[in-house]
């Protein structure tokens, strides 16, 4: 069988094989990448703080490679900015968060439509009563707050709800409440110190803990990455393997062809029917190969690729039936 297999004929087949089997586990590995990318996997580097200006570019839509992001912006807070964003849980109890204006300071250069410096908006705290906002301090000078950056919510009708109340947090609809160039997302901060002090972050670059804020009143909003999703598209797996049982299936296409060429040479008795009865068949000792008499073309032909017979043609050597 494996002379046979070393045959022309045989390796020919064997390249068409192997060339589609090759097509077929490439579109398997393609499958399997494609059951994975609807993962969300947890990111280190996002966990180490990055200013503001160089992690988020202005003008540009938060995209999701954005999202959740440790940064930090130094700017100074804009007088009168404090609006409550409603519906917020904090430690199983709904309440309110603060939200406020942060000029982020050197920022007018990155947007050349800005025309001023950009404004990001800051996610200063949680409260549980909306009345408890009027008595919360706004910082005033240089400030420097890091946290977490999240893109934006859906902007939704304000029509039944008090001035200064939203429900949800849109950039797109505060961009219009303050009159300023803002950034496409927002901050949630997990701490606020003066640009003095510095900002409020670990020895290895991430996320204080324990963060404080210039305002008393306020519980921090601490927010996570987005949990790590490790479910798998069943259906791009079960194409990965299915793509490698055509890949399988196209190798023991040639095998089969191999042995059946094999089988043809060897056992043609078994092999060759012709007009319903089993035909009689020779060996031909000079060549080591089967051949039989067909009396339609009244001539000897080779089993293996019906090569007329002439070295023994009429003189069969050996009659094998």
């Amino acid at each position: 069988m494996f002379r046979t297999a070393l045959r022309p004929k045989s390796l020919i087949v064997l390249a068409v094989c192997l060339s589609i089997a090759t097509v077929f586990v490439l579109l398997s590995r393609w499958q399997l990448s494609s059951s994975e990318e609807g993962r969300t996997v947890f990111d280190p580097a996002k966990e180490t703080v990055q200013p503001l200006v160089n992690a988020i570019p202005a003008g540009e839509p938060a995209l999701a490679s954005f999202a959740d992001q440790a940064v930090e912006a130094e700017g100074s807070y804009r007088e009168d900015s404090t609006v409550l964003v409603d519906g917020r849980i904090q430690n199983g109890q709904t309440g309110w968060w603060v939200v406020d204006a942060l000029t982020v300071t050197d920022s007018a250069g990155q947007w050349s439509d800005a025309g001023q410096d950009m404004v990001i908006p800051v996610v200063r705290g949680w409260i549980s009563e909306p009345e408890a906002a009027q008595e919360i301090h706004v910082p005033s000078g240089d400030v420097v707050v890091v946290g977490r950056f999240l893109p934006p919510e859906a902007p939704l009708s304000t029509e039944d709800q008090d001035p200064g109340v939203y429900r949800s947090l849109s950039p797109a609809q505060l961009t219009n409440v303050w009159d300023a160039p803002v950034y496409s997302g927002f901050v949630t901060a997990e701490a606020e110190s003066t640009a003095a002090d510095g900002p409020q972050i670990n020895d290895d670059g991430t996320l204080p803990q324990d963060g404080e804020l210039l305002s008393s009143g306020l519980q921090v909003v601490q927010v996570d990455q987005q949990p790590t999703d490790t479910s798998v598209n069943w259906l791009n797996l079960f194409y990965a393997v299915e793509w490698i049982v055509f890949a399988a299936f196209a190798l023991w296409i040639w095998y089969r062809s191999v042995a059946d060429d094999h089988k043809r040479q060897t056992d043609p008795e078994d092999w060759f029917v012709l007009g319903g009865e089993e035909t009689p068949y020779y060996w031909d000792e000079q060549t080591g190969r089967y051949y039989y008499y067909d009396p339609v073309a009244q001539a000897y032909y080779f089993f293996d690729d019906q090569e007329p017979a002439e070295s023994g043609a009429g003189r069969p050597e050996t009659n094998r039936k």
